[in-house]
């Protein structure tokens, strides 16, 4: 037999059932209605540039009046500086003072190639054209016979014409021969210490290639100086990598005497 519908038993039922149905009509209402305010919000802080909790007045990224700099309270290093430990190179120190009048000789005993490469020679204080300079302990030079020539060019890349003809004498006061097959003379002129270039006459004399215990060498050497450049010319030899540079300056003849 069949079950009635609609029985008395079933109304309580229904009933809880209908409420059930309107109370969930009634939240989905409720978040739909909240939503729609919740985006009208955020178009609303988009159009204005304002952040959310933003005090008025203030746009969002900007910090306000008399807020700290965060980079500055947290100790960053400014725009465009290298930072602490970043292995950016340091500016090298600029040396300052003139040169010594005796610098101390190079200690190249030991060392790398490598090394050897990256150890500047130092040069010595210039002293007269005419003066004798102590190259190193019992070893002196001196500069003689400076004349104005005409310059021979023989040699690549040579161009003859108005130069100095000058004579460097090294005397050995040593117990020990000292070797010269590798010494070098040059010179520099006027004030921007411009390089010469040296020529192959008229009549250049090679160093010896050594000195014996109390001897004296002399080579013959000559440049081209310009004749407006010749109020200040310095000459510079170069006994050996350990020793410092010999320099001498001073003025440099303009006719056939100094």
């Amino acid at each position: 037999m069949n079950k009635p519908a609609n029985t008395p038993a079933d109304a309580p039922k229904t009933t809880r059932r209908a409420r059930l149905v309107a109370t969930s009509l009634g939240v989905c209402a409720l978040l739909a209605i909240g939503g729609v305010a919740w985006a009208s919000g955020l178009s609303y802080s988009a159009g204005s540039g304002a952040s959310p909790g933003a005090r008025p007045g203030t746009t969002a990224g900007t910090p306000a009046a008399g807020s700290p700099d965060p980079a500055a309270a947290s100790g960053a290093p400014a725009a465009g500086a290298p930072a602490a430990g970043s292995g950016a190179p340091a500016t090298a120190p600029t040396p300052s003072g003139p040169p010594e009048v005796n610098p101390a000789p190079v200690n190249r005993s030991g060392k790398s190639d490598q090394e050897l490469a990256a150890i500047a020679q130092p040069t010595a204080a210039p002293v007269e054209l005419t003066a004798k300079k102590a190259v190193k302990a019992g070893v002196s030079a001196t500069i003689t016979d400076m004349t104005a020539v005409q310059g021979v060019a023989t040699g690549i890349g040579e161009v003859a014409g108005p130069a100095v003809r000058f004579k460097v004498t090294v005397v050995n006061g040593t117990a020990a021969p000292i070797s010269l097959d590798r010494a070098l003379v040059d010179l520099s002129y006027g004030k921007d210490d411009s390089p010469a270039s040296q020529l192959s006459g008229p009549d250049p004399v090679a160093f010896p290639a050594s000195l014996a215990p109390g001897a004296t060498g002399a080579g013959v050497f000559i440049f081209a100086v310009p004749l407006d450049a010749r109020d200040t010319v310095k000459i510079h030899f170069n006994l050996e990598a350990e020793t410092p540079i010999a320099t001498f300056a001073g003025r440099a003849p303009s006719g056939n005497a100094p």
